[in-house]
Parts: C-alpha cells; structure tokens; sequence
C-alpha cells in the first residue's frame, strides 16, 4: 500500500493587481476626467456671466434707480432719482410762501429738463458712488425776486455702494477691469476709474465691463 502520512504540500495561490489591469483604470479614469473638466470650465464660466451681471445691474441702479415694479416711468433709489425727488422737494419747500403756484411750477420743470439735458444729477465721479455725503446744485430758472429761489442745493448722506467688487473674470484675464461712460464731455468712450483724474471727465452714466471676452451665448461681455 501506498504511504499517504507524509507531509501534505499545499500550494497558495495569491491573488493581486495586474499591470494590464492598473493601465485600464488609469486609462478610465483619465477619460473621465478629461469629459469632466470641460462641463467644469463651462459651469465655471457661467457663474461669472451670472456675478457679472449683477454688479452691472447693481451699479446701474446706484447711478439712476431700478424701476418700480408698479410702474414702467417710476424708479426708486439711485443717486439720480434721489437728486430728483429731492430737488423737488426743496423747490416747493422754497415756494411754499408764493402766491401764485405756476412759479413754483415753471421752477420744478426746469429744474427736471435740467436733470435730463445736462450733467447734473449724476454721481460726478467712481468714486462718488461708495461716498457717504454728497452736495448737488441744479438751476431752477429764473425766479421774481420775492422768491428766495435760485439754484436749488441738494444734500444727500447716502451710501448708494458698499464698495464696487472687483471684476469676476479678473482670474483669468488679468485686463478684465471696468470702465464708466462719463456724462461730460459727451460721445466719450468709457473710462476707467484711474482715467477720471483727467480733467474734463464729469457724470457717471453707465457702467461697462471691459477685457472678459465673449460669453457662453456668444455675446461680447463689453457689450452687456
């Protein structure tokens, strides 16, 4: 008979990783990295178009006001709209002694055709809109001399910005910077803020992003 109590050898077979299998997985895995990161960019670049527009809708209600939700002429805030009702207000306040009402009238008209014609009324520079005081002077037209009105001084202690945020592509295009269109002198190209300290630069109307490109709807962002 055979002899079967020697010692039984027993042969482990050990399970791993091979190297065909680590390429594989790398290869996947770069794959979808490589499909990810363009959906990333993109949603990147659609969160600064949206940061965007806001600080410019945002700026623009500062300078003129927002519309009234009630109201397609009516606008409320805004260094602009401010000035005015305020302007109003001193004119009547100004009036108030006067017998006959028209003048007081034909001095708030030309008062408001003063805000629409000219400079006035508008914050004067950048910077103005993060100031916390601020001191028009608007003609009303020429008045009898039994009323005590002339140029009507408008004293806000207003705020209308925190602070302007910096430009939201300014990561990726070290140019991105904003630029203002002043009131005066007329038919100007935007400015910049440093570009205000030339002298004949007066009345902040719009707001303009400069230098991000084109956007994800093909756009020009210095167009928005």
């Amino acid at each position: 008979m055979p002899d079967n109590t020697g010692p039984i050898i027993q042969h482990n077979k050990k399970s791993g990783v091979t190297l065909i299998e680590i390429l594989i997985v790398t290869v996947i895995i770069g794959l979808m990295a490589s499909l990810a990161f363009p959906v990333y960019k993109i949603m990147q670049q659609r969160e600064k178009e949206r940061r965007l527009k806001k600080i410019l809708n945002d700026v623009r209600s500062a300078i003129a006001g927002s519309k009234s939700q009630l109201s397609t002429t009516a606008f409320s805030e805004g260094f602009r709209t401010q000035i005015r009702v305020h302007g109003i207000e001193a004119i009547k306040a100004a009036h108030i002694a006067e017998p006959d009402p028209a003048i007081a009238s034909a001095a708030i008209a030309t008062f408001v055709l003063s805000l629409t014609e000219t400079v006035a009324g508008y914050p004067g520079n950048p910077a103005s809109l993060t100031a916390t005081a601020h001191e028009v002077t608007v003609a009303t037209g020429p008045t009898p001399a039994s009323a005590n009105t002339g140029d009507v001084t408008i004293n806000l202690q207003t705020r209308f910005l925190r602070s302007i945020p910096p430009h939201p592509f300014q990561g990726w295009y070290p140019t991105a910077t904003w630029t203002y269109q002043p009131a005066y002198p007329q038919k100007q190209p935007p400015k910049t803020e440093a570009e205000w300290s030339a002298a004949g630069y007066y009345g902040v109307v719009d707001i303009k992003s400069k230098g991000a490109g084109m956007a994800l709807d093909g756009s020009n962002t210095d167009d928005w």
